[in-house]
């Protein structure tokens, strides 16, 4: 499993996050969740915490826009 999969894979772990894509062209995610059963910070911690699971080191931030698909 690649980087990019673990990361996904761990924050669909998480209650309340809808949909996780990442997009390898911009070498980001785009991450929907549910505000009323997860915050952001929880969404940040677990893109850290994957991270640092496959020995990389991310810093998760929110964007002005989201990616064209």
């Amino acid at each position: 499993m690649g980087c990019p999969d673990a990361v996904r894979a761990e924050l669909l772990k998480i209650k309340g996050v809808l949909a996780v894509t990442y997009h390898p062209d911009q070498d980001l995610f785009s991450v929907s969740f549910e505000s009323l059963l997860v915050n952001l910070e929880t969404v940040f911690a677990a893109v850290f915490t994957a991270g640092k699971m496959m020995g990389k080191e991310y810093f998760p931030e929110i964007i002005a826009s989201t990616p064209e698909v």
